[in-house]
């Protein structure tokens, strides 16, 4: 009976799901995703705050700083991806700048 189970068992393979090819380093991957979240709260948080006429609670701050700390790790994974040999350094590039992009719209919003 567990020779049958074995048999049947032998030819399944198991799905991978990718969704990256292999070009993507996992740090670019987590730099892209952190800076387009941080760049959707800040604008996020900007269109309420227009919304409400400036007249809002103390949690949109911390959304704010919850922002800038997700810019900062994605400068951070970004900056560390150059490191690594493998991956696509225009995709490198482009979470680079979309990270300091959101740090700059944080310091536009901070400086207003």
């Amino acid at each position: 009976m567990e020779g049958k189970h074995l048999l049947f068992s032998r030819g399944k393979k198991k799905k991978k799901y990718k969704f990256t090819d292999d070009l993507m380093v996992v740090d670019t991957v987590v730099s892209l995703i952190f800076a387009s979240l941080s760049i959707a709260v800040t604008l996020g948080c900007v269109i309420y705050s227009t919304i409400k006429g400036g007249e809002v609670s103390d949690r949109v701050g911390v959304l704010m700083l919850i922002s800038l700390v997700m810019a900062l790790t994605g400068l951070g994974f970004g900056l560390h991806s150059f490191r690594l040999v493998e991956g696509d350094n225009n995709a490198k590039r482009m979470t680079v700048i979309m990270s300091l992009v959101a740090l700059v719209l944080l310091l536009i919003l901070y400086i207003l």
